[in-house]
C-alpha cells in the first residue's frame, strides 16, 4: 500500500496501455495484436456474412407477409367494401349496392392461418434453439 504520493505509480491512459501491450508483443499501432477471443468473434462474423440474404431473412419475411395478409383481409378490404358505395354515390352512380366483405383467408376453414401458425411457431422455436446452441459454443 502506498503511504504517500511519492510511492504511487503514475496513472496511465487507455491509449498508453494499448500501445504498451502492442509494443510488448512486438507489434506496432498499425499492426494490432489479436487475442483468441477476437479471432473467434471474427470467424463467427465471417460465417454470418457468408450466409445468403434469403436464408437469413426468410423468417422475418414470413412474419411480415402474414401480418400483411391479416391486415388486408380483416381491416383494409372490409373498410374498402364499406366506403366504396358511399364514394361512388358522391360521384353520381345511381345504383350502388353494398356487399359485405367476405374474408378470403377464413374460407376453406382458415387453413392459411393454421399453416402460417405452424410455420411461424416452428421457426420461432428452432431459432430459439439455434440461439441457445450458439451461446453454449
Amino acid at each position: 500500500m502506498p503511504k504517500d504520493d511519492g510511492d504511487r505509480l503514475p496513472r496511465r491512459s487507455r491509449g498508453d496501455v494499448k500501445q504498451e501491450a502492442v509494443e510488448t508483443n512486438h507489434g506496432t499501432a498499425a499492426d494490432p495484436v489479436y487475442t483468441d477471443l477476437d479471432k473467434k468473434e471474427f470467424e463467427r462474423g465471417s460465417k454470418v456474412q457468408e450466409e445468403n440474404w434469403i436464408r437469413a431473412y426468410w423468417r422475418p419475411a414470413m412474419g411480415w407477409l402474414y401480418m400483411l395478409i391479416c391486415f388486408a383481409d380483416f381491416i383494409f378490404f372490409p373498410l374498402l367494401a364499406m366506403f366504396i358505395p358511399a364514394i361512388l354515390k358522391n360521384y353520381g352512380v345511381s345504383e350502388v349496392v353494398y356487399v359485405p366483405w367476405t374474408s378470403l383467408t377464413l374460407s376453406n376453414g382458415g387453413l392459411i392461418h393454421l399453416a402460417f401458425g405452424a410455420i411461424l411457431g416452428v421457426t420461432a422455436w428452432t431459432r430459439g434453439m439455434e440461439k441457445i446452441k450458439g451461446h453454449k459454443d
